[in-house]
């Protein structure tokens, strides 16, 4: 029998074990999980502890005696992660009186928006971190612990997370959108034939589930996010369009001719801060603007507060300066680390490395979908910008990373959370009911590991 004892910001905690316990497992029994971006694999380092004055990781270190750690917690609401362009549009709520939620179920970020009836005004908008991420940072992380009996697990915390949302309101319908894998982990549905070949859910969705409308997914790898976020861009009224996602998944739609051909890239969770050495998500101290000023590398953070570390668009931005100044070249070789001014922070080849992966996975994406439809990058008429991390990318900079096309700039049109604002949109009409199930009807879905134009595209775009 031994003791592990925790201290926190403003508390100590303290459990008793009776047999060899790995420390990550420990204080999660204790109420205190970590994000494991890696899925445990001791990768991505992010769950770094003290343990009797030594710094260790925590899902690789086992401890048999008495143990005491040091752990700070941070605060993670995240910024600027709900806003999106919402169209005008009759009101015919879901709710004739009372409290309705809408909620977005992203890999990385949860957002909710809370709204009275028949009113139709917001009480809040809110988004956390999913508190899933410890188990992973990517659907495959989390479809695998879902298969080694984690699932009940997985499903608790997003349902938790979603009251926590709500407080202590009486919510009497919800709608909530997310892709096919977050879906499955909120109903309790095994997602296991996602990730294998022949990639057939369990579901679609497309209707009730208790007291939650979710709306229909179109494929294993495009989700009920991608139809609201279509439904919210408004993108069918157009001749040819395409919208992109850039997220953990990187979901994608191209419009033309009355047909939506969509696509869903692993781009992974390095643009949104996960798997970087000293990333983080969009919190406030995180590092979100990077650029050159008399030949020196600035920088600022959400609210002004000391910096924490590297969220989505500073990486972006970061990168982009070191182009430019000709640290990294075009292959993406970085001779060593990079310190960001006087912030304690650093990029490191290895982080170049993994913007070169996510990158080139959304940017073959996009010309993978182009090629399909015998159309180039002049034939788009507007290029729809979704997701959060979209909101705040500096597209110039995103077009210096070969990551948008330069063509797209003068018609890019950031759209912000649309997969959250068409949820909204679907609390507010019912009759957006209808359109989204017929907007996942027409899809039809590209699979890019079979295509060997993709394939050929995702070695030429690793290049810078």
């Amino acid at each position: 029998m031994f003791t592990i004892k925790v201290k926190t910001n403003d508390k100590e905690l303290s459990g008793t074990f009776y047999e060899q316990v790995l420390l990550s497992v420990a204080l999660e029994q204790l109420g205190l999980p970590q994000d494991k971006p890696c899925g445990g694999k001791g990768s991505c380092k992010k769950c770094r502890v003290t343990a009797n004055g030594k710094e260790v990781l925590s899902c690789q270190t086992y401890v048999n005696s008495d143990t005491l750690i040091e752990y700070v917690i941070k605060e993670q609401t995240l910024q600027g992660m709900t806003d999106g362009f919402m169209p005008a549009f009759e009101k015919k709520p879901l709710i004739t009186d009372g409290y309705g939620m809408a909620v977005d179920i992203g890999t990385t970020t949860v957002a909710g928006y809370l709204y009275q009836f028949p009113q139709c005004r917001q009480i809040k908008c809110v988004a956390v971190p999913n508190p899933q991420a410890v188990y992973g940072a990517d659907v495959i992380s989390r479809i695998e612990h879902a298969g080694k009996g984690g699932l009940c697990q997985l499903q608790e915390e997003i349902c938790n997370c979603i009251r926590n949302l709500a407080e202590d309101y009486p919510i009497e319908k919800y709608v909530i959108t997310g892709n096919t894998t977050m879906l499955h982990l909120l109903t309790g549905k095994d997602p296991s034939g996602i990730a294998i070949s022949p990639y057939t859910p369990q579901t679609l969705f497309g209707g009730w589930y208790k007291n939650a409308y979710l709306p229909p997914c179109i494929s294993a790898y495009v989700g009920a996010d991608i139809t609201t976020a279509i439904l919210a861009s408004g993108m069918l009224k157009d001749k040819t369009s395409l919208l992109v996602d850039i997220g953990t998944n990187g979901e994608m739609v191209l419009w033309h001719n009355g047909t939506l051909t969509c696509c869903s890239t692993a781009a992974g969770p390095a643009l949104e801060g996960a798997g970087i050495t000293h990333g983080t998500c969009a919190v406030g101290g995180a590092i979100n603007k990077v650029f050159i000023k008399d030949g020196a590398v600035e920088y600022t953070t959400i609210e002004n507060l000391p910096a924490v570390g590297l969220c989505g668009s500073g990486l972006i931005d970061t990168i982009a300066c070191l182009l430019q100044l000709g640290v990294i070249d075009e292959t993406g070789y970085m001779e060593q680390t990079f310190p960001i001014g006087d912030s304690g922070i650093c990029l490191t080849p290895e982080d170049v490395r993994q913007v070169q992966l996510a990158k080139s996975a959304i940017r073959s994406g996009i010309d993978t979908l182009l090629n399909c439809n015998s159309l180039c990058y002049d034939d788009i008429d507007t290029f729809y910008l979704a997701g959060g991390f979209g909101s705040y990318l500096d597209i110039r900079n995103g077009a210096i990373l070969k990551l948008i096309p330069d063509a797209f700039l003068p018609k890019t049109m950031v759209i912000g959370n649309a997969a959250g604002t068409g949820s909204i949109m679907l609390l507010h009409n019912k009759d957006f009911l209808k359109e989204a199930e017929y907007i996942a009807s027409i899809a039809k879905t590209e699979e890019l590991s079979s295509n060997h134009f993709f394939m050929k595209k995702y070695i030429e775009n690793m290049l810078f």
